[in-house]
């Protein structure tokens, strides 16, 4: 079960896929979000609701494909915004899931970095970028009595970490880090590649103690030692070492899963006036800067860094240096579906072995 933050101040609620969708009652004046688990600034939240009138509720997902299976068993009736990966807009696009995006809909729109404009730049008809990182491993080596550097540290691990491995419950990701591990780009599609990257996943199982998420709280399996090397998101390894100063978070030296993700309004909202209000209230470069500064995760809103601080804007873990960009890649999308499926379908069999839970 994962620990919600703030839940005074808001009602959230936790639904996994399989939920009815009487669960949602349906308010005129009430914004529905599809989120992460905390990931999110209440705070920030709470000023929307008093400065609108607007009232808003979350909905969270433990991860993309969660995400997608609400979205297509609801036909996303349910929900107004959406948080989703940059990678998988075209895809919603394409299921006719997402509403358009423009200045005049959301004017702070303007605030958004060049760079990020570039990296995807075909979303920007559907979606606005928020925040970006990277997704590496985080690890205790005073538990451990050593070091990892690599991905294959963790793909082909030494004895002692024998079911002391928590990796993530994403099939994409999972296998982008087989594939860096094996010696090849995450966006490698061939039959060598993903033959490498599935044998690599298989034989790493008897490792791996469960496959989820570590909740970012001082339970996490990584403060206890229930676990002692996670895949983390870098933003979610600053939140721990506040509880833990001796985790240890690294980009591996065959460089890093780069993500971006995106806030969307969902074609079938009956809401979307409020919804445009609420993204481009978040975009307001200090709302934006106080997001960030909450979740340690480095914002896309170029003109919220005029309000962070010198050692928010410097901590390499939040910002990477230019040689850690250099060897990191984001996802292309171009995997075709018979590949994604198999993933999908290994992962589930891995799961199947024992594990799938929050650490």
């Amino acid at each position: 079960m994962f620990v919600v933050r703030h839940l005074s101040v808001l009602g959230v609620v936790f639904v996994m896929f399989f939920l009815s969708l009487s669960v949602y009652g349906e308010e005129k004046n009430e914004i529905v979000m599809l989120n992460w688990p905390e990931y999110m600034d209440f705070d920030v939240v709470k000023r929307f609701e008093q400065t609108t009138g607007i009232k808003f509720r979350m909905v969270l997902f433990e991860t993309d494909e969660t995400r997608d299976e609400l979205l297509a068993q609801t036909n996303s009736g349910s929900y107004d915004i959406a948080q989703i990966t940059c990678d998988r807009v075209n895809g919603y696009v394409k299921h006719g899931w997402l509403a358009p995006m423009n200045a005049t809909l959301v004017p702070n729109i303007k605030h958004i970095g060049k760079r990020w404009q570039s990296e995807f730049p075909e979303i920007f008809s559907h979606a606005i970028t928020f925040h970006w990182g990277t997704l590496g491993i985080a690890y205790r080596p005073d538990l451990l009595g050593g070091k990892i550097s690599k991905w294959i540290d963790l793909l082909k691990p030494v004895e002692s970490l024998r079911q002391k491995i928590l990796m993530e419950k994403d099939s994409r990701n999972l296998a982008g880090m087989a594939l860096k591990a094996s010696g090849f780009s995450w966006n490698a599609y061939d039959e060598k590649a993903v033959k490498a990257a599935s044998a690599m996943l298989v034989a790493q199982r008897p490792y791996v103690k469960t496959y989820g998420y570590p909740s970012i709280d001082d339970k996490s399996g990584l403060i206890t030692g229930d676990v002692w090397a996670v895949t983390l998101y870098n933003g979610d390894a600053v939140g721990l070492q506040e509880y833990e100063p001796k985790i240890k978070y690294i980009v591996p030296e065959e460089g890093a899963l780069l993500w971006m993700d995106c806030l969307s309004v969902l074609a079938s909202s009956k809401r979307k006036p409020q919804a445009y209000e609420f993204i481009n209230f978040l975009h307001e470069p200090e709302n934006a800067a106080q997001i960030a500064k909450t979740l340690h995760y480095a914002t896309t809103n170029e003109s919220a860094l005029a309000f962070l601080p010198p050692e928010f804007l410097n901590d390499p873990v939040i910002h990477p240096p230019a040689e850690v960009m250099s060897r990191s890649e984001f996802f292309n999308e171009k995997w075709p579906s018979k590949v994604e499926k198999g993933y999908k379908n290994l992962l589930n069999s891995l799961i199947n072995q024992g594990g799938g839970t929050k650490k």
